[in-house]
């Protein structure tokens, strides 16, 4: 009897301590909840350093700066930094990615291609969007499913749907229909005499719906439920690809100028304006000269040359695009170019594409090659259907093919079972997820419908066309492969074999080594299949093989036009490879194993080595290398390099490089050193943060939320979350090209006024100001010259906002909606002095 009071006693002990512990959170989070509304102006590509030189430029006219309401918020009354970079490229998609999740990146470019089923990720077309979302087959962009399949929530999910508002952007929720039937009325509303007038032109659509955006969010704000909202500004971006002379980016500064003064004016009109914190943020720089027009080089004209292997190309976009007499429909998500150059498929462009190609971000191209094995066994296949083939050679011909796929054999066949694993979890997960879509409500009140209701109602069904889609499309490739593994020397006797049966169409297979990228198949030479004295066949003299490293870092152009602009369009080539394949040659312990190679030229290379300690912290070190091989068994060599001028990042011979006092340059650069360090060293330099920079592009970041070895996982989950990492493995390129300074790969158009997406510090350099009402935290007429990159973004707002614990870890409610531990560091100059920081909820009084 005392026992069961003593237990009960404790029970009522325990509730007691738990409630104490909430109502600590709570009043903690409420104390600290300075910023009570967050305002977000993302303005796309707008560059510091520009703007800056505008805000202390006097305008004759005034006397006033040239850009008067940032001068007069962000200068006067608000705190700007001076050095805020681009954790990883100057790239519109997976710049913003770090901007809005606040995490390591998952999104690698502005479009992906998945290597087995060619399914695209084109993260910058809003267009599909709208159109499926009018028939509800589509509710959020690209990349916002991407991050929802892998866990990872947006800064937007820590408040909700009736608490927040959101203007177009590339992580848009929801698309609504009504700011572009308003942005047309308010367009066309005026008199015949004016429409005619500007039809006579061309009607001016990207203004009205930019104007009608604007319009949105000044009304929003008198709404008080509302506790964030953003508004996107692609303006600059838009204008200075295409110009770069002063005037024009001036110009367009000055209207980004002015609606930034009317928001700011919206905001002290409301209520919460002392609460209020105005963001003025931007996803990267600008590399825009107005001596220099960027100048274009043709990588797809280059892949569908013989030289350059004779492949037919997909892209997202259509070549020449302003110059294209065919139409362009937006909601085609593939661009096949042919090339009449092809060794072996000619004709077959549609069903065997054998290169894909990412040129977004101009500066830098991500490129994909079938995999050489594929196309190997594909034209072996072709010779073997001929009917005039030599007994002798026949039989050299099948036991190349036997020879080739046995080596691949167990590699394929373990991927088949996994996948198949994979396809019958997701099997169960379809016929769950058909049942939730079956017991969706057909009708929702206005309430529920302000609550999120109906959306979240139509991703149920979304989610189910996705897996389905998904289904469908692996399990097509997962059959074709299994037919491969399949074949035998006597089915191979059989002319009448057809070959798509077993060589995937619509695929580019897996990732190239770098020995087949050194070595790469390209076709059969001009003498034909040739036999070796030993009767086998002999590959040297029967095949084309092309090495692309060499091939791409040759590149050039036979006059110079440009004093300044080097005629080679190419700066550097990067690829990842395993540490296990190079451990046996560099003396260092406890490497993660995504090493990134990086190579200016044979004899100026770079290994990127990386490692985390138990607390989280990532350490870099640089090697310098030459001469990187790999054997046919997979074996790496290199030989290492001294430090030296001419090596990637050009780190050594930069003037602006800022090393701790004292230390001897080269004995510094030859350690390792946490991301921090680097970025305090390099964020001045030509390629900024770019060592930094090259690992969170290249390397893979574990995701919390999806982690093999939480305890007691059931296997369907297991086997779910494996698919979901599959699935981010097969976007990896075989190789990021990195452009030299003022070239660009746009061939869609060739930018002429500027670009953005390399490591140059002019791209990289981003905008990051910070103005508040008089209860907020943020100080006034403060510069910061601390270095900070986009990871600090998201952290730091939500510690503005009361909603992050000091050990980097976001309270229990945002917790439970899939927030996890943020790598950046806070900025602490936006946040309460040292005397009070009630801000950020102590992690000492409960774990989430």
């Amino acid at each position: 009897m005392i026992g069961a009071i003593r237990l009960g006693y404790h029970r009522v002990f325990r509730t007691w301590q738990i409630l104490a512990v909430c109502l600590l959170l709570v009043c903690c989070h409420s104390a600290g909840a300075q910023t009570k509304r967050l305002v977000v102006i993302k303005c796309d590509g707008l560059p510091y350093d520009f703007v800056d030189r505008l805000v202390k430029e006097r305008d004759p006219a005034s006397g006033k700066s040239q850009l008067p309401w940032i001068d007069h918020i962000f200068y006067q009354q608000g705190t700007r930094l001076s050095n805020f970079y681009v954790r990883g490229m100057s790239l519109s998609a997976p710049s913003w990615s770090l901007l809005e999740t606040g995490q390591h990146l998952q999104i690698k470019g502005n479009v992906e291609f998945d290597r087995y089923t060619l399914h695209s990720y084109d993260y910058l077309n809003f267009f599909p969007l709208y159109v499926a979302g009018a028939v509800g087959a589509r509710i959020d962009m690209p990349a916002v499913e991407v991050l929802d399949s892998l866990g990872v929530p947006l800064l937007t999910d820590a408040y909700a749907h009736d608490e927040r508002y959101m203007t177009l952007s590339l992580f848009l929720r929801a698309p609504r229909y009504s700011t572009l039937q308003e942005s047309l009325q308010n367009r066309f509303n005026r008199s015949p005499k004016e429409l005619f007038d500007e039809w006579t032109m061309g009607f001016d659509l990207r203004n009205a719906i930019a104007d009608q955006l604007v319009r949105e969010v000044v009304q929003k704000l008198n709404n008080p439920k509302l506790k964030y909202l953003d508004l996107f500004l692609a303006d600059f971006d838009h204008v200075a690809h295409h110009n770069n002379d002063r005037e024009s980016q001036v110009a367009v500064l000055k209207q980004m100028d002015a609606v930034i003064g009317e928001v700011w004016t919206a905001i002290q009109n409301t209520p919460v304006a002392a609460e209020t914190t105005l963001v003025l943020v931007s996803d990267h720089g600008f590399n825009s000269d107005p001596k220099v027009y960027s100048q274009g080089y043709n990588l797809v004209k280059l892949l569908g040359s013989r030289a350059g292997g004779g492949h037919h190309v997909i892209t997202k976009r259509r070549l020449m695009l302003d110059y294209a007499i065919k139409g362009v429909n937006p909601l085609v998500p593939l661009i096949t170019t042919t090339t009449r150059d092809s060794y072996y498929l000619q004709g077959q462009s549609s069903d065997y594409p054998t290169a894909m190609l990412d040129f977004d971000g101009n500066e830098r191209a991500s490129i994909h090659l079938r995999d050489s094995d594929l196309n190997l066994l594909h034209l072996l296949l072709q010779q073997l259907q001929l009917t005039n083939l030599a007994t002798a050679t026949r039989q050299a011909v099948i036991k190349a093919f036997f020879d080739t796929l046995n080596q691949r054999r167990s590699e394929w066949q373990i991927t088949l079972n996994q996948i198949n694993e994979e396809l019958g979890a997701l099997g169960k997960r379809i016929e769950e997820q058909r049942k939730l879509a079956q017991a969706q409500p057909k009708k929702f009140t206005k309430e529920e419908q302000q609550i999120g209701l109906d959306d979240a109602s139509k991703r149920v069904f979304v989610q189910l066309d996705r897996w389905i889609r998904q289904q469908k499309e692996y399990s097509d490739y997962a059959l074709t492969l299994q037919n491969l593994l399949n074949l035998t020397p006597d089915s191979l006797g059989s002319q009448k074999i057809r070959i798509a049966e077993f060589i995937p169409r619509d695929s580019m297979g897996d990732r190239n080594t770098i020995h087949e990228l050194q070595n790469y198949v390209a076709g059969l030479s001009p003498e034909g299949l040739v036999l070796g004295p030993d009767g086998q066949l002999d590959f040297q003299k029967s095949l084309v093989t092309i090495n692309y490293f060499k091939l791409l870092q040759d590149a050039a152009v036979r006059n110079n036009v440009q004093p300044g602009v080097n005629n080679r369009p190419v700066d550097m080539i990067a690829t990842s490879i395993s540490a296990k394949q190079i451990t046996s040659s560099i003396d260092d312990a406890n490497i993660a194993d995504d090493i990134v190679w990086v190579s200016g030229s044979s004899d100026k290379q770079a290994l990127i080595l990386s490692r985390v300690d138990e607390n989280g912290q990532l350490s870099l070190r640089y090697q310098p290398i030459k001469n990187l091989t790999q054997d046919q068994n997979g074996k790496i060599h290199f030989e290492l390099l001294d430090w030296q001028p001419g090596l990637p990042l050009h780190i050594l011979e930069d003037p602006n490089l800022n090393l701790p006092e004292g230390v001897e340059k080269v004995t510094w650069l030859k350690q390792w050193h946490t991301d921090l360090e680097w970025l305090h060293a390099l964020y001045r330099t030509l390629y900024s943060n770019g060592l930094v920079g090259l690992n969170e592009e290249l390397a893979r970041h574990p995701i919390q939320r999806l982690s093999m070895n939480e305890k007691g996982l059931a296997t369907d989950e297991m086997l779910l979350r494996r698919f979901a990492h599959r699935q981010r493995e097969l976007v990896v390129a075989d190789m990021l090209i990195v452009a030299n300074n003022h070239w660009n790969f746009d061939v869609r158009g060739f930018n002429p006024g500027g670009n953005h997406g390399s490591f140059f510090r002019i791209s990289t350099h981003s905008i990051l100001m910070a103005a508040g009402g008089s209860k907020t935290s943020i100080q006034r007429g403060m510069e910061v010259k601390e270095p900070y990159d986009s990871l600090s973004f998201v952290p730091t707002l939500l510690a503005l906002t009361g909603d992050l614990r000091d050990d980097s870890n976001p309270v229990p409610l945002l917790w439970d909606k899939g927030f996890r531990r943020f790598p950046g560091r806070l900025i602490k100059e936006l946040l309460p002095t040292s005397q009070d920081k009630s801000n950020i909820v102590t992690g000492a009084i409960g774990s989430p």
